[in-house]
């Protein structure tokens, strides 16, 4: 099981309990609507874990290729369901808030639940960018193009839950200094944060449920390792791949070979190109299957 999912299922738990308890005695409805927010974050993970497992059964008679992609799958229920019913709720709740402002409660509350928050989603943050080797800096980039799909999960849902808290805070500010109406304004923007979210996820695993390839620059790559070590080719006819789980890679590769070539030279030949192809994309697990004809 994945270090970053146990860590966020973990924070947000907490996290959860705590925002709900502080907008039961607040009365404050950004709270609310951040404690729905870490509450669609604990089902998250718990989908996530669930395709996990379901993955982890590997080959079987009716799925040949292992069942690496129930991980897209139950990755892409947490972005249509648990996301967009946390989102519609927290608009809902705005919106009802603006409509009838109150004022907060114990302020002081939400003020320490959000450093609490703070600390425990930045430790899961940092816990899923050390799984992917990746930097703060890189976010947007690694949630672009990584092909594991809790990976992507957790990280929108921390770098998320920051960007929610800020709100929160900016919110409980602007209500006690300025008008209490900012607290339903902040849960209306947690909510919409929330459904943004959901999108960006949906069409990152849309992508990979629909068979993603590796990129053009990666199969430009394998192109030339092909050409540049095989003792064999006469021409590379076509380098075609697909995601088939979390850094799971199906990749296969059509090429002429020489007519005097041996079939010993052949097979020898196929075994090096894929000991030296799973070298370079060591971030990938292959399958790699090699069809050749005699030019």
């Amino acid at each position: 099981m994945s270090k970053s999912v146990k860590a966020a299922l973990f924070a947000n738990g907490f996290i959860a309990i705590a925002k709900g308890l502080a907008a039961f005695f607040t009365g404050s409805a950004s709270m609310m609507a951040e404690a729905i927010h870490s509450m669609a974050d604990c089902g998250n993970q718990a989908l996530v874990m669930v395709g996990q497992k379901q993955a982890a059964r590997g080959k079987s008679e009716f799925h040949a290729f292992g069942q690496g992609k129930a991980n897209f799958f139950w990755s892409f229920v947490v972005a249509v369901v648990l996301f967009l019913l946390g989102g519609f709720f927290s608009i809902y709740e705005g919106v009802h808030r603006i409509s009838n402002p109150q004022p907060i409660e114990n302020p002081w509350l939400i003020l320490g639940i959000i450093i609490f928050s703070i600390i425990l989603e930045g430790s899961a943050l940092r816990v899923a960018l050390q799984e992917s080797n990746s930097k703060l800096k890189d976010l947007f980039s690694t949630i672009k193009h990584s092909s594991s799909s809790h990976i992507l999960v957790v990280l929108i849902e921390d770098s998320g839950a920051l960007l929610g808290l800020v709100i929160l805070s900016c919110g409980l500010v602007l209500s006690q200094f300025v008008n209490p109406i900012f607290d339903g304004i902040a849960a209306l923007m947690i909510g919409l944060l929330l459904v943004g979210l959901s999108t960006v996820l949906f069409i990152e695993l849309k992508k990979l449920l629909i068979g993603e390839s590796l990129d053009r620059e990666t199969t430009k790559k394998i192109k030339n390792l092909i050409k540049e070590e095989s003792n064999v080719l006469v021409h590379i006819n076509a380098v075609r791949s697909m995601f088939i789980g979390s850094n799971e890679v199906l990749l296969i590769i059509s090429m002429n070979v020489k007519d005097e070539a041996s079939g010993h030279e052949i097979e020898q030949d196929i075994k090096e190109l894929k000991n030296k192809l799973q070298t370079m994309l060591s971030q990938h697990k292959l399958q790699i299957y090699i069809d050749v004809f005699e030019f």
